[in-house]
C-alpha cells in the first residue's frame, strides 16, 4: 500500500469516527470510541473551530478513558485557544510527568506562558518542544513564532522564523510569515526579500504577487507594483481585487485613461460593481470630462441608489460644471447615507459657500473638523469666511485650533501669518511666515498673492531672501 492510499484509508476513518460521534450527540446515547480516535474526533472540531463539539469530545473522552492525558491535553488546548492560558496551564501541570517527552505538549505550555507574559519560562519550554522534535522541526518552529506573533512580540517571531527557514529553506509558509512580518514593522525591503524568496519556489501564486503589488505600491514604486499586479491578472484572470489596486495605482501615478481601461476590465467580470463605475467617473473628473463622469454616476446610482460616493461624485461633477443648486441636493444625499464622512461635510461647506449661505458653510466646516481634525482645508476654508467678513479674531482662533492638529501643513502657518500681520501681531506673523517656509519654501508665493500686504512688508521679504539663499 503506498503512502496515498494509506492517506486515504485514514482520513476515510476519521470520518467515519466523526459521523458516529455525531450520530452518538444526536442519539443521546454512548458510544465506545478508544483515546486514538477521540484525538482526531476532537482535532477535526478544533479545525473547524467548532469549541462546543471538542469539547464534548473531550467530556466524553475523559469519561471513557479517564486516565488518558492525550485528551487533557486537548482540553488545555482549548483553554489556551480560548484566551485562557492559567486554565490551560492547570490542566498542563497535571500531566506534565507523563507527557514531559512530548513535543506538543511543551509548544503548548510555552504558548500558554507566552500570553502571560512570562517571557523566560515560555523560551525554555518552546526551547524543550524544539529539541524533542525529529521530524518536522521546521513547522514547530513556526508554530512556536506565531505564538509570539499572536502577542506583537515581532523581533522574536521573527527569530524563530528566520531559525524555521535555516531549518527548511522551501518551507513557504514560514516564507510568507517572514514577508508579512517584516511589513508589520515597516522593513519593507525585507518583505519584498522574501516575497521574491517565495515566488521563486511557487511563481504562479497569484495572492503572492497581489502582496507584493501592495508592498511596491507603499513604497510609491507604481511601476514594480503594476507588473506585480499584471502577473497576478495572468495567473489568475478574474482576480478583481488585483484589478482594483491596479487601477488605483495608475491613479496614482496620473494615468487616468489607462485607469479607466483596467476598471472596464472589472466590470466585464462583475458587470454590476458599482465601485468600478464610481471610480471610472472619479476618472473622467480627474481628466476635466464632467459630462462623462456624470454619465458613471448615475450608472452607480442606477445599480445601487444606496452607494453615498456616487452621489458625492454626482455632487463633485455639477459643482465643478457651476451648478451648485444641483450639487448641493446631491452632497446632501450623499450625507444622508454616510453622515460621518468628513468629505461629505467639507464639500457641503464649499458649496453652500458658493450659494452664499454662510452659516451653514460654517456648520458644515466645523463638522467636518469634528470627524477628521487633520482636514486643514476645512479649517483654512471656515478661517478664510471670518477673514472676508473682517472678524480677524474669529479667524485667527480657528487656524490657531487647526494648528493644533496641522503644525506641518505650510498653509496653515502662512495663513495664520497673514492673519496677524492684518491684526497688527507683526511678531507672530513672521515667526508663522518663517514656520512656513521651513515647511514648503515655494508655497509662500500663493501667500504673497492672496494677501498683498504680506509683499510690502520688510520683514517677509528679508525673510523669503534668506530661505531662498538656504533652500539653494
Amino acid at each position: 500500500m503506498n503512502e496515498n492510499q494509506e492517506s486515504y484509508f485514514e482520513e476515510e476513518e476519521i470520518i467515519e469516527s466523526i459521523n458516529r460521534f455525531e450520530e452518538m450527540l444526536n442519539a443521546n446515547s454512548t458510544y465506545y470510541f478508544d483515546v486514538y480516535e477521540f484525538e482526531n474526533i476532537i482535532d477535526y472540531y478544533l479545525d473547524q473551530h467548532n469549541f462546543h463539539n471538542a469539547k464534548a469530545a473531550i467530556e466524553y473522552g475523559l469519561k471513557q478513558h479517564p486516565k488518558a492525558t492525550a485528551i487533557k491535553l486537548k482540553l488545555a488546548q482549548i483553554y489556551v485557544q480560548n484566551g485562557k492560558p492559567s486554565k490551560g496551564l492547570h490542566f498542563l501541570r497535571e500531566i506534565e510527568p507523563i507527557e514531559c517527552s512530548n513535543s506538543d505538549f511543551y509548544l503548548l505550555k510555552g504558548t500558554a506562558l507566552n500570553m502571560l507574559g512570562r517571557k523566560d519560562d515560555a523560551r525554555i519550554a518552546f526551547d524543550k518542544a524544539i529539541q524533542l522534535t525529529g521530524e518536522g522541526k521546521d513547522e514547530v518552529i513556526f508554530s512556536i513564532a506565531y505564538s509570539y506573533l499572536n502577542t506583537r512580540r515581532y523581533n522574536l517571531a521573527i527569530k524563530y522564523l528566520l531559525l524555521a527557514q535555516e531549518v527548511n529553506p522551501k518551507n513557504l509558509m514560514v516564507l510568507l510569515e517572514l514577508a508579512l512580518v517584516y511589513e508589520i514593522i515597516d522593513q519593507l525591503d525585507k518583505s519584498i526579500e522574501y516575497y521574491h524568496r517565495y515566488l521563486n519556489i511557487e511563481p504562479y501564486a497569484e495572492n503572492i504577487w497581489f502582496n507584493l503589488g501592495m508592498v511596491y505600491t507603499s513604497l510609491n514604486e507604481y511601476e514594480k507594483a503594476i507588473v506585480a499586479y499584471d502577473l497576478a491578472i495572468a495567473i489568475c484572470p478574474d482576480y478583481v481585487s488585483a484589478y482594483f489596486s491596479k487601477a488605483n495605482t495608475l491613479v496614482n501615478s496620473g494615468l487616468f485613461k489607462e485607469a479607466i481601461k483596467t476598471y472596464e476590465e472589472i466590470i466585464f467580470i462583475e458587470p454590476n460593481n458599482v465601485q468600478a463605475f464610481t471610480y471610472i467617473g472619479e476618472c473622467y473628473e480627474k481628466l476635466n470630462l464632467f459630462n462623462r463622469a456624470l454619465h458613471f454616476y448615475i450608472k452607480s446610482i442606477e445599480i445601487d441608489k444606496t452607494f453615498g460616493d456616487a452621489w458625492f461624485g454626482l455632487g463633485m461633477a455639477n459643482y465643478h460644471l457651476k451648478y451648485y443648486s444641483k450639487s448641493l441636493n446631491f452632497f446632501i444625499r450623499a450625507n444622508t447615507l454616510d453622515p460621518e464622512n468628513p468629505e461629505y461635510w467639507f464639500m457641503l461647506g464649499e458649496v453652500y459657500r458658493k450659494l452664499n449661505l454662510l452659516e451653514k458653510s460654517v456648520e458644515s466646516y466645523n463638522r467636518a473638523v469634528e470627524l477628521d481634525p487633520n482636514d486643514y482645508e476645512a479649517w483654512l476654508s471656515h478661517a478664510d469666511i471670518f477673514f472676508l467678513e473682517n472678524k480677524l479674531p474669529d479667524a485667527i482662533r480657528i487656524l490657531n485650533k487647526a494648528y493644533q492638529y496641522n503644525q506641518d501643513i505650510s498653509t496653515i502657518n502662512y495663513n495664520l501669518a497673514a492673519y496677524y500681520l492684518y491684526n497688527n501681531q507683526n511678531q507672530l506673523a513672521y515667526e508663522f511666515f518663517e514656520k512656513g517656509l521651513l515647511i514648503n519654501y515655494g508655497e509662500h508665493s500663493d501667500l504673497l498673492s492672496r494677501y498683498p500686504i504680506a509683499s510690502k512688508n520688510e520683514t517677509i521679504t528679508e525673510l523669503i531672501r534668506k530661505y531662498k539663499n538656504l533652500s539653494r
